[in-house]
């Protein structure tokens, strides 16, 4: 009899504790997620791989807050530095096969978005050639539901780039590819022509107060919310760089140049040792950057005036028109675009993008990163001066993914933090920048 009831004591103690280990596991598992083998990924379901491979592109040693602060011992450890896992264009497209999950592993769905933001839309070019990876971490960086975001891809990138490029817009209703495709070459007038057709389809959009383009290896130095404080501050009014003189440099534009078609379909852009004529109505030439902030008014001049029109159609035989056009119309006051200069122009600075620029026999060991077409590819090593508060340009330029990857982790972690602690802008000046620019000097 004793036996038995040992017998029974015992099995009812197994039973609780299989029980008890039972509960334990389900509880555990549901609030302590553990690494997974790579032998285990199989049979787990899309968004659960989608979750995995997303936080594998996670640098987890780095210490991004001493690399700002600029630590020489923790740039030091990463300034060669590679990672085993960088997002590329296969990834993005298996990724966004299920949008939803998509937008929620990435942090599209938590993006804070404040009342003011809300209130002042803004309509976004970005133009790229490969590396749609990076595109959706310069998208994820100024991300806000009320903005649009054209998308221009290369004529000549490669089907595994546009079709990236498709499958990121299709997740989103104000993110969009360009209605017309240009092919792109170096200092071509296609370059110009990339940016307008973006300009033409977003006018479509009512509501957006400015339009910035970007090319795809730039990333943001405001967060959302203080871009429109700036932009705020511009008072409706355009921003682009102004240079004159011998600056300009005249042979670009008084000597014309052509397309040279190559048996390959390519082309290239040579000088015909031809005299190219004089801009239409009276312009005057203006040389400045690529990049520049545009009030809605002139990018709606920009599309539909003839004069403007007639301008582009001069700038077919400049070569790097896009360097001449934006800058030109912004500076000819006579012509009255809407935003334009009223006065001389003064903007020396490129307010919409800082690039650090090596001329021909330039010290290119100052640059902290590479030099590639006399420009500056920012590594790690640039952060604490990208950051820096003496710094009031809205964008930088330029990271490419694979040699820049620790810097554009910690650039986005810093704009992030940024954002959820937001600090006030130095309002005061950029509204300077605006008066000097609009309000006549009085002798």
């Amino acid at each position: 009899m004793m036996g038995i009831t040992n017998r029974a004591v015992a099995c009812v103690l197994v039973l609780s504790i299989s029980i008890y280990t039972y509960i334990f596991i389900i509880f555990s598992s549901s609030h302590e997620p553990r690494i997974l083998l790579n032998s285990e990924y199989v049979g787990l379901d899309q968004d659960s791989e989608t979750e995995i491979e997303f936080r594998s592109f996670k640098i987890d040693e780095i210490n991004c807050k001493k690399i700002i602060e600029g630590d020489d011992m923790e740039i030091h450890k990463f300034l060669n530095r590679t990672h085993d896992s960088i997002p590329n264009n296969e990834t993005l497209r298996k990724h966004t096969m299920n949008c939803e999950a998509f937008k929620r592993i990435y942090g599209y769905d938590a993006i804070i978005n404040t009342e003011e933001e809300q209130q002042f839309p803004i309509a976004f070019n970005i133009l790229l050639y490969k590396d749609v990876a990076q595109v959706e971490i310069l998208l994820r960086a100024i991300y806000r539901p009320q903005n649009y975001y054209c998308l221009h891809v290369d004529g000549f990138s490669p089907d595994v780039v546009h079709k990236a490029a498709e499958a990121l817009a299709d997740c989103f209703d104000n993110v969009f590819i360009v209605s017309k495709t240009e092919n792109i070459s170096y200092e071509s007038f296609q370059r110009l022509q990339a940016d307008i057709n973006c300009m033409s389809d977003h006018l479509a959009k009512s509501d957006w107060k400015y339009l910035l383009n970007l090319p795809s290896q730039q990333l943001p130095l405001r967060t959302n919310a203080e871009i429109v404080q700036i932009l705020k501050a511009l008072n409706n009014t355009n921003y682009m760089q102004c240079i004159l003189g011998k600056r300009t440099l005249p042979n670009r534009y008084t000597n014309k140049f052509e397309n040279v078609y190559r048996p390959n379909g390519h082309y290239e852009v040579v000088m015909t040792y031809k005299r190219h004529k004089d801009p239409p109505h009276g312009i005057v030439v203006v040389k400045g950057s690529a990049y520049g902030i545009f009030t809605r008014g002139f990018v709606n001049y920009v599309v539909k005036s003839q004069i403007a029109k007639d301008l582009l159609e001069w700038c077919r035989g400049v070569l790097s028109p896009d360097e001449y056009y934006w800058s030109t119309l912004n500076h000819n006051p006579h012509l009255q675009v809407p935003g334009s200069y009223k006065v001389k122009c003064q903007s020396k600075l490129l307010l919409s993008v800082y690039v650090s620029w090596f001329e021909k026999g330039t010290d290119v060991t100052k640059c902290p990163g590479k030099v590639v077409r006399f420009i500056c590819v920012f590594g790690i090593a640039a952060l604490h001066q990208l950051v820096d508060s003496s710094r009031k340009e809205l964008f930088a330029n330029k990271f490419e993914l694979q040699f820049s990857y620790p810097a554009i982790q910690c650039l986005t972690e810093w704009l992030r933090n940024k954002t959820l602690s937001p600090q006030p802008i130095d309002e005061h000046f950029y509204k300077k920048l605006y008066s000097e620019r609009t309000i006549p000097k009085i002798a």
